[in-house]
């Protein structure tokens, strides 16, 4: 699905506009995927008023339990983080088996952190996966 959405023409501007609902995150999301698609995952950082404050990409085959760990290390030195979205990328099927208690370990890390995992996107040939 994302690979067929143009780029969106009203984006939410960091630190003024607040990114709340599924097209707005997936407008932000669409801008940075690579394409062709690739196996990364996104993260969007939100402050509490759900502006957007930061956005990362990390290029790996590994469960979102494996790298869970560096990105809530990456966004703990944001001050104003109080909440992430993921999107990743797969090349190939979407969801696999292991998604739902791979996103529910990633929920208890993030939580631990102080930091609210909101939602989780797969992304991959065609498809666009929610987990929350």
């Amino acid at each position: 699905m994302l690979e067929t959405i143009n780029p969106p023409s009203d984006v939410p501007r960091a630190q003024l506009d607040p990114i709340t609902t599924l097209s707005e995150k997936l407008c932000v999301f669409s801008l940075a995927l690579m394409r062709p698609l690739r196996y990364e995952t996104l993260v969007l950082c939100r402050d509490a008023q759900h502006r957007g404050v930061g956005l990362f990409a990390f290029d790996s085959k590994h469960q979102l339990s494996k790298i869970i760990d560096r990105i809530i290390g990456s966004v703990i030195n944001i001050e104003a983080v109080a909440s992430i979205s993921l999107c990743t990328a797969r090349r190939g099927r979407g969801r696999k088996d292991n998604d739902k208690s791979e996103f529910a370990i990633a929920k208890i890390r993030c939580d631990d952190a102080g930091i609210a995992l909101a939602d989780w996107f797969l992304v991959a040939h065609g498809d666009v996966y929610q987990n929350n």
